[in-house]
């Protein structure tokens, strides 16, 4: 695909993200949007990463259903998009640490970052994928984060709080250093994440 094509595409989930947010509310959501204002998105700082499957990519199909209900535009944002993503997985995490065929069913993208479409400032936006019946364990960064789930059925938890089911929509926002954790049920996940600074260091599992 062209990369003025790919330029429109990611342009167009980033607004459609925007758009959606700002109708939303809760602690974090004011902070994503000033960091995303404040991000060069212009054709001229465009990259095009090199694009990665993963396992947990057999769920696509059936978050981005769920997705489509939510809010149509992202969904459709995110198909366009996804020939083009670069899915990753964090090097420190296994299957020893955090449960046998959590690798196979985890996934990262950035659509702003080193690894996105634009370079982003000290500011990352991606998509998280989890199959079901994982729990992503307590683990914690000096990054203050985001989580905007685009499906139903998950649970989270920060610091000694019980895990707590969150509908599509929910605002989950972590301050720097908060322990924090993400069980799925039946279905598998699809979340917006974004770290809006302090960015350099990863995440810690505990």
């Amino acid at each position: 695909m062209p990369t003025n094509k790919i330029f429109e595409n990611v342009q167009f989930l980033i607004e459609s993200f925007e758009v959606k947010l700002k109708t939303f509310s809760g602690e974090g959501v004011d902070a994503v949007l000033a960091r995303l204002h404040a991000q060069d998105r212009s054709a001229t700082s465009v990259l095009v990463p090199e694009p990665t499957t993963l396992p947990v990519l057999r769920y696509l199909d059936q978050c981005l259903v769920e997705a489509h209900n939510f809010d149509v535009g992202i969904a459709s944002g995110i198909s366009a998009l996804r020939p083009h993503l670069q899915w990753r997985q964090s090097k420190a995490y296994n299957d020893a640490l955090l449960g046998t065929g959590f690798i196979e069913n985890y996934g990262w993208c950035e659509i702003i970052g080193p690894r996105g479409f634009f370079p982003g400032d000290d500011f990352l936006l991606g998509l998280l994928m989890l199959g079901p019946s994982q729990h992503y364990r307590d683990h914690f960064h000096p990054a203050p984060e985001l989580y905007w789930p685009l499906t139903s059925a998950t649970e989270w938890r920060m610091s000694e709080e019980p895990l707590t089911p969150k509908p599509a929509g929910s605002v989950i926002w972590h301050r720097p250093n908060v322990i924090h954790a993400t069980r799925t049920g039946v279905a598998p996940l699809l979340t917006f994440w974004s770290w809006t600074q302090d960015t350099a260091t990863p995440a810690r599992l505990l």
